[in-house]
């Protein structure tokens, strides 16, 4: 059995609903919409010792200009005690508590996805893993997604930021 953030429990392998957010960045002078779209399981299943989740990240420009690039840009940060780990499952992006008995907040490092090919939208998703699940605070987990985009003729970034 394990239990999701809120607390309710389920039998290994059954899915339930995930937790999202987005946040919208209306452009200046009519150029459309830059959304930063985030989404993680809201069931963590257990393996072993470790914790696992879900995620997605993306970003989407909706409007009519040509895109130079758009990129998604993501993180997740969970209070940890005693050496445990987390990682988006990404090389590189693992962090880890010291080994104290105190909790700490600790947060992957932050990796990116660019489109630049003229794609509209960037996304990413892969696997949330943090153990040993005994030195995880139940319910720290927070995923951050930032979405930025460079339009054609536009020397501006314009950047917008979601979290769960």
């Amino acid at each position: 059995m394990a239990a999701d953030d809120n607390g309710t429990v389920g039998p290994l392998g059954v899915y339930f609903p995930h937790i999202s957010a987005s946040q919208a960045l209306a452009l200046p002078g009519g150029e459309g919409t830059l959304t930063a779209n985030v989404w993680r399981s809201s069931y963590v299943s257990q393996t072993g010792n470790a914790l696992t989740w879900d995620w997605q990240v993306s970003a989407v420009y909706a409007g009519p200009r040509s895109v130079e690039w758009i990129r998604t840009q993501w993180y997740s940060q969970a209070d940890l005690r005693n050496g445990a780990s987390i990682s988006m499952g990404l090389s590189g992006d693992s962090a880890s508590a010291s080994y104290s008995s105190s909790w700490q907040a600790v947060r992957t490092a932050p990796k990116y996805w660019t489109n630049n090919n003229g794609a509209k939208e960037s996304d990413y998703r892969g696997n949330l893993v943090i153990g040993p699940a005994v030195d995880y605070r139940q319910g720290s987990i927070v995923t951050v997604n930032t979405a930025s985009v460079k339009l054609a003729g536009d020397p501006k970034i314009y950047t917008i930021s979601a979290g769960v």
